[in-house]
């Protein structure tokens, strides 16, 4: 059987280092401890190493961990529990052991329940009747730990979906690791493939993935008109042209309203991207454009930036400077709502640089 430490092409992994820093987290836990960690201790683990647990898990999928709310903010509680699958267990860098012991098993349970190893099917495995089974050639390892490790990555795994796993007690666990694992026939659908991760994760994935209809239904459109006011500047910028069907030059004037609007705000006559990177690019940022606070605040905080920026460079930069656009006026109506968007959020900085020129002024 092939090593199963470095994560193998066609099985799902993070997209970036954030993600694959929870899961590092999670799994040395996981080893230290023999059980999987509470999510709110993970949280803090990842504060503390400059890492937001929300960026953390845009980079994951629920093909790699399991025990978290997939909306954010992330709202965390102390019964919760973060788990891997085989897939996020097999993108950590030491988990190798754990993932090869794993497919033993269940090439193990496949070889039972198809009874080609007794005449009789068997569909129950526990750590005393393991070593029987593992004999000769497939000896069981001499740490019962990476055992018991791999059969609770089992029971985060459809391999045996509908099968108990009943661990013995904590105290119990430090002198023997007991544990005592179930399936049944649905185990039959990973027969010969257990060879490889990625053979297996096909399967696996096989599994979850709905049956296709028997006839597609007709494809329905879903249909949601909105009416929105936009802000009076926008408005005022770009109104008349629009109504004179001059869509790409309302579209224009509508973010050059946004960019002479953040000029006057900050006392800056830089322009474009610049200009927003000056206002709104540091971690106290000149205009304050978010709601958020605590940990989901640097995310709003960047994104907000590069809204503003991507507005200077891909709306209002293109049709400043040509060719000439000819704006589709749903499309523009849309732009106009996105530049509406941005203009409430300035009312928002201009409020809080009133306040804080208030509460200065105020202070013998």
């Amino acid at each position: 059987m092939s090593q199963t430490g470095a994560t193998a092409a066609g099985v799902s992994e993070p997209t970036g280092d954030k993600g694959k820093a929870l899961l590092e987290t999670v799994w040395a836990y996981f080893k230290e401890f023999d059980d999987w960690p509470p999510t709110d201790q993970i949280d803090t683990l990842l504060f503390r190493a400059g890492v937001h647990l929300e960026d953390a898990l845009a980079e994951l999928s629920s093909d790699l961990v399991h025990g978290i709310s997939w909306n954010m903010p992330v709202s965390v509680n102390a019964d919760q529990r973060l788990s891997l699958t085989f897939a996020g267990a097999l993108s950590c860098k030491d988990s190798g052991p754990e993932t090869t012991i794993y497919l033993r098993l269940v090439e193990l349970a496949v070889d039972l329940e198809c009874g080609l190893r007794t005449e009789l099917t068997i569909r129950n495995i526990n750590s005393k009747s393991l070593p029987v089974w593992w004999m000769g050639q497939n000896a069981a390892p001499s740490d019962p730990r990476v055992v018991y490790r791999a059969v609770l990555l089992a029971r985060q795994e459809p391999a045996f979906s509908g099968t108990t796993v009943q661990p013995a007690q904590v105290g119990d666990i430090a002198q023997e690791n007991s544990w005592e694992l179930s399936f049944d026939r649905r185990i039959r659908a990973f027969l010969g493939v257990t060879d490889s991760p990625e053979a297996y994760w096909t399967t696996r994935q096989g599994l979850l993935a709905p049956p296709a209809p028997e006839s597609p239904p007709a494809p329905t459109v879903p249909s949601l008109v909105v009416s929105v006011s936009l802000h009076p500047e926008v408005a005022a910028a770009a109104a008349s042209r629009f109504e004179s069907d001059q869509y790409a030059d309302a579209v224009m004037r509508a973010f050059q309203a946004v960019e002479n609007r953040v000029q006057s705000l900050i006392g800056s006559s830089e322009i474009g991207v610049k200009l927003m990177g000056t206002a709104l690019g540091s971690d106290r940022p000149r205009l304050v454009v978010t709601r958020a606070t605590g940990p989901s605040l640097p995310s709003e905080r960047d994104g907000f930036r590069d809204l503003f920026k991507g507005a200077m460079a891909g709306l209002r930069n293109p049709r400043a400077h040509g060719p000439h656009y000819v704006d589709d006026p749903e499309e523009a109506q849309e732009m106009l709502s996105f530049a509406s968007l941005l203009m409430r959020r300035l009312d928002h900085a201009e409020a809080k640089l009133k306040a804080k020129a208030a509460q200065g002024s105020a202070t013998p």
